[in-house]
């Protein structure tokens, strides 16, 4: 099913390589770094984390769904542009493609995860993971969203899922079995 919102044509996701049996569940749709999808009924949103943080809104009132995957905190210069490369861009455009108003805002959850240091002894400068952090709170709040969920931080990569079917989620580390090693 294509996605039934407003979405520039450059977003919107073919489901043809995605298609399923009419009675049965379909692949999960990965949203890749920088991207955001939206998912309707059988639909499943994923995506595996890093130091990017994921940002999901889940509407169930309306049956609408969309995820974030963001690399990097802010960009001024692209705030305004539809996309998900930046925190700053991905807020307002996850809101457009739900076609969510102000005073629409109280009854979508908000989950967020990721930001995870992956690299040791680097300096504050690059702890991207923590800034990404930081980026969603900010640009959550300034659009009037709550956080009803969020694990963020640590040491390790995450996987993001949004049951669109269900209007659930789940939120896993990546756990390794590596003791003493250092990851780049």
């Amino acid at each position: 099913m294509q996605v039934l919102f407003d979405i520039p044509p450059a977003l919107s996701v073919p489901r043809t390589a995605h298609a399923a049996p009419a009675d049965g569940p379909r692949a999960p749709l990965q949203v890749a770094m920088g991207e955001l999808k939206a998912g309707a009924r059988t639909d499943q949103l994923c995506a595996l984390l890093g130091s990017c943080v994921g940002i999901a809104l889940i509407w169930k009132k309306r049956g609408r769904y969309a995820l974030a995957h963001c690399l990097l905190p802010e960009c001024a210069q692209l705030a305004d542009n539809f996309g998900a490369r930046y925190v700053s861009q991905a807020v307002p455009s996850l809101l457009r493609l739900i076609g969510a108003n102000e005073e629409d805002r109280g009854e979508i959850e908000v989950i967020i995860a990721g930001g995870a240091t992956m690299l040791n002894g680097c300096s504050s400068r690059l702890k991207i993971g923590q800034l990404n952090t930081e980026a969603a709170r900010k640009h959550l709040r300034k659009f009037g969203l709550n956080v009803t969920y969020c694990r963020v931080g640590g040491k390790c990569g995450r996987t993001m899922t949004i049951d669109c079917a269900t209007g659930t989620f789940a939120v896993h580390e990546i756990a390794t079995s590596y003791a003493g090693t250092t990851y780049a």
